[in-house]
């Protein structure tokens, strides 16, 4: 079995020669590509893929273009894979050395299966964190009436939302007629979007909990990720409308499920328009902030119907936004803001 190893590159060398080398130093004796996507970079990134595709040509292959968003370098990296399997690695993670050889053992013993998921660890300040949150105790196989519980963690949970979590057969992604052009300004949501889509075409699903791949969280990413300029990028009602779609072909189409889904849009925009007010720098963008129609981001009918399954929270803080107490909501961010220095602190005192 040939592997094909899908790397989005945007501007991440501090990081890039830690993935790359993940994915050169794996124990799998087949054959295996490595497919870098530079998408435009401003830094040295698109310098560093070619010097691995020189010292390694048979194994590693660069494609540059412009600047698109994540979406539009992995639609590049599945457009040009000639493996029989492709896996996705952003380029500020790394994979386990074990990566493909435990990938390639799930396969061997379930050669129907079109996705094989993995689980993975975060890495924070040089230290690996085993993640907590599975989809099921044991090694699972869904497939016909079973697959429900992964249209159930999708609508839901976020265990079964990102792409870097799974091996999937080229045959199934080629085989997605979804339009992905229409979605690369977004830069939020693209794993759910196109693991929902992945998850329907696939007939056979194998779940295996073990931890294969190395998540970095980057506060700097994230403060920028969330500037105040972007908000438009992460309005993903496309997401919501997609699944609205999908209920009924999924057999799960009912009133329980539609406003449980419409709680969670609510909790996802207030979640959103939490992030912003946390990485706010200054008063303007404190302001764009406050003034942005964030009623856009919801689907229709949850503006003013509260519904039991919200954050109640986050409820509160959304009616606050529609009546304008602005006072009351800088209050809020700075009580959360100060209760988290706190906390952080007695840590450090106590050494924990």
């Amino acid at each position: 079995m040939k592997f094909s190893i899908l790397v989005p590159v945007y501007n991440v060398e501090k990081y890039l020669e830690q993935c790359v080398d993940s994915l050169l130093s794996q124990d799998y004796d087949g054959e295996y590509e490595i497919i870098l996507v530079d998408d435009g970079s401003t830094d040295s990134s698109g310098k560093i893929c070619d010097k691995y595709a020189e010292e390694n040509p048979e194994i590693v292959k660069v494609y540059h273009k412009k600047n698109e968003g994540l979406v539009s370098a992995r639609e590049a990296g599945i457009k040009n894979a000639a493996g029989d399997v492709c896996l996705f690695v952003d380029s500020d993670d790394f994979a386990d050395n074990c990566l493909l050889a435990k990938i390639s053992n799930v396969y061997t013993q379930n050669p129907d299966a079109d996705i094989v998921i993995y689980s993975f660890s975060y890495f924070t300040d040089g230290t690996v964190i085993p993640r907590k949150r599975i989809i099921s105790e044991a090694l699972g196989t869904y497939e016909g009436e079973r697959k429900k519980e992964l249209y159930s963690s999708l609508l839901f949970s976020t265990s079964t939302i990102p792409i870097w979590t799974k091996a999937v057969k080229t045959e199934l992604l080629k085989k997605d007629a979804t339009d992905y052009s229409l979605y690369y300004e977004k830069n939020m949501a693209e794993d759910w979007f196109r693991s929902i889509n992945l998850i329907t075409l696939a007939k056979k699903v194998v779940n295996t909990n073990i931890s294969l791949y190395n998540y970095r969280t980057n506060n700097q990413s994230i403060s920028r990720s969330f500037s105040a300029e972007n908000i438009d990028k992460k309005n993903i009602l496309y997401v919501y409308e997609r699944l609205t779609e999908l209920l009924p072909k999924w057999g799960m189409d009912n009133g329980e499920n539609r406003q449980k889904l419409k709680a969670r849009w609510l909790n996802e925009t207030m979640y959103t328009f939490s992030k912003y007010m946390e990485n706010a720098k200054c008063l303007k963008d404190i302001k764009l902030i406050l003034n942005y129609n964030w009623s856009s981001m919801l689907p229709e009918g949850v503006e003013n119907n509260p519904n039991e399954y919200e954050n109640k929270t986050y409820r509160k803080l959304f009616e606050k936004l529609k009546s304008k107490e602005y006072f009351s909501i800088l209050l809020f961010f700075i009580k959360k803001k100060t209760v988290r220095k706190i906390r952080d602190l007695k840590s450090k005192v106590l050494g924990k």
